[in-house]
C-alpha cells in the first residue's frame, strides 16, 4: 500500500473519458476526519480541540510564471492557509480556508493556457466534489496533467465524481489504481512508503507520483513564486497520519523537494504543472509535532527519503531512457553554483547521448560545465568517472581529466569500460577548492525519446 497506508485516507480511480485510449484518467484522494471515539479523536477532545485541528497540509509548485489553472488555485490556497494558520484562525471551521480534505487529479488535459475560463472549469469540479464528499469547496485541491491548451471536460469529470466518492477505499487496489490514473507517458506507476516511530506511536508516510517527460523540476517555497528555471510535468501526492503543524509540514516538504525532485532532469523542458502536495490526517494518536521537537527532524528525514525514492523512479522512467547517470560537482564557490554546473551537465544532449552509447567522452562533460555561466579555472579541475564500490575490492573509478588536461587513460581500459557500463554511471567533477557541492540525476537520450515526443500531440 502507499497513499492509503497512513490512517485517514481513501482513494479511488476511474475512466472519465478524458484519455482517448479509455484508460483510467481521474483520481480522487480524500482525508477523513478522526472519529470522536478514535484514539486521535479522544486526544483532541482531551485537549479541548476540534478533530479538524489535527489536520495539516503543505504544497510546493513550479516556479514558472506561466502555469496551469490548478497551480493558480493551489498558490492562492497555500498563501491564505498559511496566513490563517499563523493567525490561529480558520483552522476548525469548514467555511474558512483550512487543510486540504480532497485532491482531484485528472490526466490527459493539463488545463493550462486556458485563462480565467480554465480556473472556473477547475472550480466547477471542486464544487462537485464538495457536494458529494463532506468538505468545503475551498478544501478541495485540483491537479491536472496532459495536453496543454485544451479546456477541461468538466461535464465528463463531474459525471464521474459521484461514482468516485462511492468507491473510495483504503486498500492496495485503490492505491495502485490511483497511481495508474495519473500517468501520461509514464511506463510504470510510481509509489513509495515509509514507517517511523514518534513518541511510541507508529507513523506512516505514503506517496504516488507521475513523471516521465518534460522533467527538470525546480519547485518553489511558500511565499516565493518568482524566478524562472527549468520545470517539468511532475506530480506527487504524499500522505501521512502524523499530527504536525502546518508550518512544520511546509518546511519539511520544501526541504525534501530540494534534495530529491529538484535534483532530477530528464529533458530540461519547461512545463507549467509541477505540484507536490503533502496531507497529514493526524490519525496517529501522537502529540502534535512542532518546529523544535526532536520528532520533527525524524519526520523530515523520513519525508526526504520517501521523495528521494520517488525522484529516482521518475528519472529511471524518463521517456525513452535506458540508463541513469549521476553528476556530482565539488569545489565550487557555493552550493548554488555547484548545482548550476551539475545541471548543465545532465541537461546536455551530447552528454546524454554519450551515456546512452557508453562512451567515456569526458570532453563533453567538462565543456557542458563550462557553458553553465559559472566561472572556474580548468587548471584546478578534475573529472572522475565511476565510483568506489561498496565493500572491499578494486576501485571502479577512473580519473580521465586533471588540471585541464586528459590523463591519457585509454577508452578500452577495463576500469573505464566497467565505469561506463554501470547503472547509474557516476561522474565527479571537481572545479576548485571552494565549499560548494551538489549533485544531479539524469538519464540518457535514446531514439525512443524522439519517437515518443514526435508522436505526442500538444
Amino acid at each position: 500500500m502507499s497513499i492509503t497506508r497512513p490512517m485517514g485516507f481513501r482513494a479511488a480511480a476511474t475512466s472519465a473519458g478524458i484519455k482517448p485510449s479509455g484508460k483510467t484518467d481521474l483520481m480522487l484522494l480524500v482525508c477523513d476526519l478522526p472519529a470522536p471515539d478514535s484514539p486521535a479523536g479522544r486526544m483532541a477532545a482531551r485537549d479541548g480541540a476540534d478533530p479538524r485541528s489535527r489536520l495539516a497540509s503543505a504544497a510546493v509548485f513550479t516556479r514558472n510564471q506561466v502555469v496551469g489553472a490548478p497551480v493558480e488555485i493551489g498558490r492562492r490556497w497555500r498563501s491564505t492557509y498559511l496566513n490563517n494558520w499563523e493567525r490561529g484562525s480558520s483552522l476548525t471551521t469548514e467555511a474558512g480556508v483550512g487543510a486540504i480534505r480532497a485532491v482531484l487529479v485528472n490526466a490527459g488535459c493539463s488545463n493550462a493556457a486556458t485563462g480565467s475560463a480554465g480556473v472556473e472549469d477547475a472550480k466547477r469540479t471542486m464544487r462537485c466534489v464538495a457536494e458529494h464528499y463532506p468538505c468545503s469547496m475551498e478544501s478541495v485541491m485540483p491537479s491536472s496533467t496532459g495536453i496543454i491548451g485544451h479546456r477541461l471536460p468538466v461535464e465528463k469529470i463531474n459525471a464521474a465524481i459521484p461514482g468516485l466518492v462511492g468507491s473510495l477505499s483504503r486498500s492496495k487496489d485503490a492505491d495502485d489504481a490511483a497511481a495508474r490514473a495519473i500517468m501520461t507517458t509514464d511506463l510504470v506507476p510510481k509509489s513509495a512508503h515509509r514507517e517511523i516511530e514518534v513518541a511510541g506511536h507508529s507513523v506512516h508516510l505514503g506517496a504516488i507520483c507521475k513523471g516521465s517527460g518534460m522533467i527538470a523540476p525546480s519547485l518553489d517555497v511558500a511565499g516565493d513564486v518568482g524566478g524562472i528555471g527549468p520545470h517539468g510535468t511532475m506530480l506527487a501526492f504524499i500522505t501521512t497520519d502524523a499530527c504536525i503543524d502546518a508550518p512544520c509540514l511546509q518546511l519539511a516538504l520544501e526541504h525534501a523537494c530540494r534534495e530529491s525532485f529538484d535534483r532530477v532532469s530528464v529533458d530540461a523542458h519547461p512545463s507549467c504543472s509541477d505540484t507536490v502536495l503533502c496531507l497529514a490526517s493526524g490519525h496517529s494518536a501522537m502529540p502534535p509535532i512542532h518546529r523544535n521537537d526532536p520528532a520533527f527532524f525524524g519526520f523530515q528525514r523520513a519525508l526526504a527519503s520517501l521523495c528521494e525514492e520517488l525522484a529516482m523512479k521518475i528519472v529511471r522512467d524518463g521517456e525513452g531512457a535506458t540508463r541513469v547517470f549521476r553528476v556530482e560537482v565539488r569545489g565550487a564557490r557555493s552550493n548554488e553554483e555547484a548545482t548550476r554546473l551539475a545541471r548543465a551537465v545532465v541537461d546536455s544532449p551530447l552528454v546524454k547521448c554519450a551515456i546512452h552509447g557508453k562512451d567515456p567522452n569526458w570532453g563533453r562533460i567538462v565543456t557542458a560545465a563550462g557553458n553553465a555561466g559559472v566561472p572556474f579555472d580548468p587548471a584546478e579541475s578534475s573529472l572522475i568517472l565511476g565510483s568506489l564500490p561498496h565493500g572491499a575490492g578494486e576501485k571502479a573509478e577512473v580519473e580521465v581529466y586533471r588540471h585541464g588536461l586528459p590523463t591519457g587513460i585509454k577508452k578500452d581500459d577495463p576500469r573505464l569500460v566497467a565505469a561506463m557500463n554501470a547503472d547509474p554511471v557516476y561522474a565527479t567533477l571537481t572545479v576548485g577548492y571552494g565549499p560548494g557541492q551538489a549533485f544531479m540525476l539524469g538519464c540518457d537520450l535514446s531514439a525512443d525519446y524522439v519517437r515518443i515526443n514526435a508522436d505526442y500531440t500538444t
